[in-house]
């Protein structure tokens, strides 16, 4: 149902240190190099386009999402930004992170390589799949696409 509201935001964890008890959104794919998600369809957020076709990928050092993504037949698509900007995350694709800060930068969630420092959105309004930077490799949301229709994804219909 295209017309539908959006249902309710996920619920917020609190900040800590330690490994989540609940189970993660995502799970790590066979070859170790992304992650996709983890949850049945039944107990997936309903959102459009549906989560199920999310892809979470770590751009190169000076590359934006629209091109991570594409370089893995995929489209960027910020809406998800909201479901992957976690510590969890970035523990889930074995990202050591000596410290995670939240602040405001349209280049966030990203990882600044040299330090180990990692960095989450502070304000959902700056999620953006078209920057980059030099010092940050960023956690990039993709979804797969139909060929010749991009707002649909393969499974959608």
């Amino acid at each position: 149902d295209f017309c539908a509201g959006a249902s309710p935001p996920l619920p917020v964890k609190p900040n800590g240190h330690a490994m989540p008890s609940s189970p993660s959104l995502f799970t790590l794919s066979p070859n170790a190099t992304h992650l996709v998600w983890s949850y049945n369809a039944s107990s997936a957020p309903h959102v459009w386009p549906p989560v199920s076709s999310m892809q979470v990928w770590v751009s190169e050092a000076g590359q934006a999402c629209t091109e991570t993504c594409q370089e893995h037949r995929l489209v960027c698509e910020p809406t998800f930004f909201e479901f992957l900007n976690k510590k969890d995350v970035f523990l889930q694709l074995r990202i050591a992170c000596d410290s995670a800060e939240s602040e405001m930068s349209h280049l966030y969630p990203a990882l600044a390589e040299n330090v180990q420092e990692c960095y989450l959105q502070k304000e959902p309004l700056l999620y953006s799949c078209a920057g980059y930077s030099t010092k940050y490799r960023r956690l990039c949301p993709c979804r797969d696409y139909r060929k010749g229709q991009v707002a649909l994804c393969r499974d959608c219909l």
